[in-house]
């Protein structure tokens, strides 16, 4: 495999991976700069400003069905920025400081960027909403981790977020 990713703690027992061409930044977030918008699912936890652009915050864990993700009163939180295309790698020209696009994820942990030797289609059923999230399984080690898709993820927070319009 040729693809390198970043891995991530997003509850106590539970890992995924992230395409590293796709994420723009790893960040530490004071809660108090965190603006909650009312109205929004309950996994959005609100918007922060970064260098004048608003990012929307989410809440991974919850997101995946496993729970809101457990921080410590007062604690920083850990979130790793997505784009929603990938920030070259592939020699196209990308201009990282355009963020309009991205949405950061909050997370337990930031495990870092690993290399997979091999890669497998995931056999499992999972739940409906989640199978075109999670297709693929890469291996750290022996270890296996299931692979988060980020355009999947974009594309299913975008279908949550749209108003329902009543005829």
């Amino acid at each position: 495999m040729e693809r390198d990713y970043f891995k991530i703690r997003v509850s106590r027992s539970v890992r995924v991976a992230l395409p590293l061409s796709y994420i723009d930044a790893a960040l530490q977030i004071d809660r108090q700069l965190v603006c909650p918008i009312p109205g929004v699912p309950p996994g959005l936890l609100g918007v922060i400003n970064r260098r004048g652009t608003l990012t929307w915050l989410l809440d991974l864990s919850h997101f995946l069905e496993l729970g809101s993700v457990n921080t410590l009163p007062g604690q920083d939180l850990k979130a790793i920025s997505i784009a929603r295309t990938p920030l070259g790698g592939d020699g196209a020209k990308v201009d990282r400081t355009d963020r309009r696009h991205t949405v950061a994820c909050v997370v337990s942990d930031l495990e870092g960027v690993f290399s997979p030797r091999r890669g497998t289609a995931i056999s499992q059923k999972l739940k409906p909403r989640l199978q075109p999230l999670l297709t693929q399984i890469v291996y750290d080690g022996n270890t296996g981790i299931a692979v988060l898709d980020p355009e999947a993820l974009l594309r299913a927070l975008q279908d949550e977020t749209r108003p329902v319009v009543s005829t």
